[in-house]
């Protein structure tokens, strides 16, 4: 399924169908459960909320003037990742004890508002849906920005991780309840 995501318009609908998929499950559940933490683990507000940083940072950058990232960041020159290889290098980078950097570690849930966290993770993920139509194919695999774990990806690459990322975060979401 995911591993013939090739297009701009399948990586839209892939991030569209897990943000609703992830919208769809933080309807089940309660107040308790949305700020319950196990084992000093991120609650689900506090996963919810790494997420929403994460969209609004890549967002950003995909809002970005393209000639301002090519200047900033350079053009790729090697060969395209496909989803699997974007997949295989971060679960490699997690594995090796990579964790969230301080700019994206959640902040937002520590007010313990529900309504907020969830409005701005909505807002997030618009954001991000609405700036993928502003690249051509060719743009997404040329231009470069960079990721903190695994380096600089081409916007495609980074997109393919932002599928996987809320996919695992929402596999994570699921477990605490």
């Amino acid at each position: 399924m995911i591993t013939k995501m090739q297009t701009k318009d399948d990586i839209r609908n892939g991030l569209q169908e897990i943000f609703e998929e992830t919208g769809t499950y933080l309807r089940t559940v309660d107040d308790a459960g949305f700020q319950k933490r196990i084992d000093g683990k991120w609650s689900i507000a506090q996963n919810l909320d790494h997420l929403t940083i994460s969209n609004f940072i890549t967002a950003l950058s995909m809002n970005t003037p393209k000639f301002m990232l090519k200047r900033i960041f350079g053009t790729k020159k090697r060969e395209d990742w496909n989803y699997d290889e974007v997949i295989w290098r971060y679960q490699r980078s997690l594995s090796n004890g990579a964790k969230a950097s301080l700019p994206f570690q959640p902040k937002i849930s520590l007010v313990r508002s529900r309504p907020i966290v969830e409005k701005l993770w909505q807002s997030s993920s618009e954001g991000l849906l609405n700036a993928i139509n502003k690249w051509t194919e060719e743009d997404l695999d040329s231009i470069l920005v960079p990721h903190p774990i695994m380096g600089k990806l081409t916007v495609r690459e980074l997109l393919f991780f932002t599928i996987y990322h809320v996919q695992h975060h929402l596999c994570t979401i699921k477990n605490i309840k």
